[in-house]
């Protein structure tokens, strides 16, 4: 099986000697995106780097110099207060690494707790292999692959030829289909066939932004919904990724089988809802689930 992960745009820092080895990452055939979205998004890093010297020394245009850095600004998606991230960026191609699973943070990655940090138990190397991590400029990754800090999500857009491009345009280019999805189905039917118990079942945990990227037919999403003492239910939002990082670590913990499903005939939907449903510390928190979708699991808690 393979759970893909919503990234985080917040990143630890640090890591080993970069830099990032490109060639080596998992699902080698979305490298060819990932060396020119590298390319690009250093180019755009040293751009700003360049319009902010511009103006600490008064060279050329101030005005100019202002509104380049807005509209990188603009483009990756942040703030005039988070301009570090630009300076990350800058340096992508040769920064610090670290696995992937250990370089993004957030509420997801607390809940999943690769390094045992949250639950003094790390997440043995068995159940590292099952995890994989959606990522703008990556594509999807594998949770071990060595990768630098950087700032790009989905919504974000970079320049292709002067022009400012969305990320969807460089993943899914017509000429050359849905680079992702393909990749994946692939990686599906390399596992389809295993007797080793490991199984084609994909488990998309992805955000749409980033299913949108490159979206895996027969692949099967969850959706989180609490459930009020009247009965009535809303879609979880704030608490969404935790109860999918949750998820994520109890499956990769247990391991085991999950069919590949391509048709999407549901019968992904059932073992995964199942898989969930069997985990004792769910039972205890009194969650359960619902397949109402053959594409959807929805995952249904206790209202807080």
């Amino acid at each position: 099986m393979l759970i893909i992960l919503p990234p985080s745009e917040s990143k630890t820092a640090g890591g080993r000697p970069g830099p990032v080895a490109v060639d080596q990452l998992a699902f080698p055939g979305l490298a060819p995106t990932r060396k020119h979205l590298l390319s690009t998004l250093e180019e755009m890093g040293c751009s700003f780097l360049a319009a902010q010297e511009a103006l600490s020394k008064n060279a050329g245009s101030a005005e100019t110099a202002e509104e380049r850095i807005r509209s990188l600004d603009k483009m990756i998606g942040i703030r005039a207060t988070q301009h570090a991230e630009h300076e990350s960026n800058a340096a992508v191609a040769s920064s610090e690494l670290l696995p992937a699973v250990e370089r993004y943070t957030g509420v997801a990655y607390d809940a999943i707790d690769p390094t045992g940090q949250r639950t003094g138990l790390p997440l043995p190397a068995d159940a590292r292999a099952r995890l994989a991590i959606g990522s703008a400029l990556f594509g999807v990754i594998a949770a071990d692959d060595l990768i630098p800090r950087y700032r790009l999500s989905a919504g974000s857009k970079v320049l292709v030829d002067g022009q400012p491009r969305t990320l969807r345009s460089q993943w899914t280019k017509p000429a050359e289909g849905n680079r992702i999805g393909e990749e994946l189905a692939r990686w599906r039917e390399d596992r389809a066939a295993d007797t080793d118990g490991a199984g084609g079942g994909i488990i998309d945990l992805r955000s749409g932004g980033y299913r949108d990227l490159g979206k895996v037919p027969g692949a099967v999403s969850l959706r989180v919904e609490s459930e009020y003492p009247d009965g009535s239910r809303k879609v979880v939002s704030h608490f969404n990724k935790h109860y999918k990082g949750l998820v994520a670590r109890e499956l990769a913990l247990a391991g085991g089988h999950l069919p590949a499903d391509p048709q999407g005939t549901g019968e992904l939907a059932e073992a995964f809802a199942h898989r969930i449903g069997d985990v004792e510390a769910f039972v205890e928190a009194n969650f359960r689930t619902e397949v109402r979708d053959p594409g959807e699991v929805t995952l249904i808690v206790p209202a807080e």
